[in-house]
């Protein structure tokens, strides 16, 4: 992690670094975070960089946080989410069993209450987070602007999933449905099979990967019978030019975007140019008498 994060600092900051056995533990049962609370705490393990494993107080600035909102006073929401998120880990009890521990990712959260840029937000992880980031051997380098940009919550774990096995010779997450929406945080009861899950998860996260990560998404569904049972997500690098594209993209205002990415605003630009061609060829070319004789144009 050490080293991944010095890689990090390369690129002026716009990559955040996470723990790969991070990304790999799903939420808890009944747990599903918003959109502003995984990006929240995407920053915070960031801020942290290679000393998140350490007995210490870390800190980052409330603008850090907020991203492209210009107030403080979503950041309490967000921070009270993050602090409820826990880790399901498996472990060995004290009589040397196999066992489950559960446990918080923070020891404390300090929100600094002054509303100004200079305000900022201390925290330590707990024993078990630092554990886990001791003992990492693995990472996903995000970028912090696609991480902003993202308008589904279950974009930016798929993304983080994405971040973690793109550059793996096995570029495949394999799961039974139950796994995925584990893996995703759906909600307990929402989108309760496999077909609105695709259609209101799967599709729309896919659709802004594609536009806006440095690779895509593919799956393959296996069925039992007519039932889709089991899962697999692949992730593919995109060539050079794909990824430039995508993030000059990241870093446009997000008003148009859905435009961009449908084509809609070329389509929309190209038959504007053309009615205004049409036009100008319809009109009548001006003579040098249409002008007084200090009005003719050179």
């Amino acid at each position: 992690m050490k080293v991944a994060h010095e890689a990090a600092r390369a690129h002026e900051g716009r990559e955040i670094v996470k723990p790969g056995e991070l990304v790999d533990v799903t939420f808890r049962k009944g747990q599903s975070p918003s959109l502003a609370a995984r990006r929240t705490l995407s920053v915070l393990i960031g801020a942290a960089a290679g000393d998140a494993w350490k007995d210490t107080t870390h800190r980052v600035t409330k603008a850090a946080l907020r991203g492209s909102h210009e107030s403080n006073d979503r950041i309490g929401p967000w921070l009270d989410e993050v602090a409820a998120i826990g880790l399901t880990l498996p472990t060995i009890s004290s009589r040397g069993r196999a066992a489950i521990e559960r446990a918080g990712l923070f020891s404390v959260l300090t929100e600094e209450t002054d509303d100004d840029s200079a305000a900022w937000v201390e925290f330590q992880f707990s024993p078990a987070a630092r554990r886990l980031f001791g003992a990492s051997a693995k990472f996903a380098a995000m970028n912090r602007a696609a991480l902003f940009a993202f308008e589904s919550k279950y974009t930016v774990t798929l993304y983080e999933l994405g971040c973690l096995l793109v550059g793996r010779k096995d570029k495949t997450w394999r799961g039974t449905i139950p796994d995925l929406r584990a893996k995703l945080g759906v909600e307990v009861g929402k989108y309760g099979d496999y077909a609105q899950m695709k259609r209101r998860v799967l599709d729309p996260a896919k659709t802004e990967l594609d536009h806006l990560a440095h690779f895509t998404v593919t799956w393959r569904e296996k069925r039992q019978g007519r039932k889709v049972t089991e899962i697999e997500l692949t992730f593919w690098p995109k060539e050079r030019d794909e990824v430039n594209a995508a993030a000059d993209e990241c870093e446009r205002p997000r008003v148009g975007r859905k435009a961009r990415r449908s084509g809609t605003v070329e389509r929309v630009a190209a038959k504007g140019a053309a009615i205004r061609a049409e036009i100008a060829a319809s009109l009548p070319s001006p003579s040098p008498s249409d002008y007084l004789d200090d009005e003719i144009p050179e």
